[in-house]
């Protein structure tokens, strides 16, 4: 486990999803504690909530036809995007160090038009929320996806790791995860265990993949994430360039989460 706090699992499986603008695509997600984690800290969702998808696609396999524009799962178009750009948000009471979300919430709001509400149950508006929780890892799914979803804050994430899972609320992808990702990066698959590869796959293009590549990316993998022998599992192509950083949103994520926005 890297030391951004990767749910890696030790069983994996396979599920479909759709990605904006593109065709459904296989994915290999780790089973966590009944959650289908993508990506080493994206929660797509229950094991069961993937396996009827996958059910849904092998009874309709026409769908995953090259030119096919089916309604999808996944971050797929605006109902996957939080109403007014508004997150209402509760804050678990046994979450430790809870000035970390606060942190992580100032900075999004003093940096993109993102802005967060206290939920009020009451409130209609608010059927949609986030609830910022303990659990062993940083981990959270991507987009608005209805009703309660958590963001998981393991004891060592930082309130940068906390920015970082916002992104993923909000709607981003890993940096790593872009099409034109070898164009930037080499991955040393040999440092990295085949149980976990499958989080190096390039399946998923969204929001981060507005504009050109970008090592500062808060979106970004570390250098040795996945790493089983302390080796560098990812290597820009670019010298002197660090990755990785969670210390706030590069100017490219700024960039990107206004246009995937607007």
């Amino acid at each position: 486990m890297s030391t951004e706090g990767f749910l890696t699992g030790s069983l994996n499986d396979t599920t479909w999803i759709k990605p904006v603008g593109q065709g459904w695509k296989e994915v290999t997600y780790a089973i966590v504690d009944g959650l289908a984690v993508f990506e080493g800290d994206v929660i797509l969702g229950t094991v069961e909530e993937m396996q009827k998808v996958k059910q849904f696609i092998a009874q309709n396999p026409g769908l995953t036809a090259p030119g096919t524009q089916p309604f999808g799962i996944g971050i797929a178009g605006a109902q996957f995007r939080w109403k007014n750009n508004t997150l209402p948000y509760e804050i678990d009471a046994a979450l430790p160090n809870q000035q970390r979300v606060l942190d992580a919430i100032k900075h999004w709001e003093d940096n993109t038009p993102i802005k967060f509400v206290k939920r009020t149950a009451s409130n209609p508006a608010h059927r949609n929320y986030v609830v910022f929780c303990f659990g062993d890892v940083c981990a959270s799914m991507v987009g608005m996806r209805g009703g309660r979803q958590n963001v998981i804050l393991g004891s060592l994430c930082t309130a940068g790791n906390c920015i970082h899972e916002i992104g993923h609320t909000v709607g981003l992808w890993h940096e790593q995860s872009r099409k034109d990702r070898d164009n930037f990066i080499t991955i040393n698959w040999a440092s990295i265990p085949a149980k976990t590869r499958h989080n190096f796959d390039q399946h998923i293009q969204d929001g981060v993949d507005l504009g050109g590549y970008d090592y500062q990316s808060i979106m970004h993998y570390p250098k040795g994430a996945f790493s089983t022998d302390g080796r560098d599992t990812i290597v820009p192509k670019r010298a002197g360039v660090e990755i990785g950083q969670r210390k706030g949103l590069s100017a490219g994520d700024i960039a990107a989460v206004r246009k995937l926005i607007s």
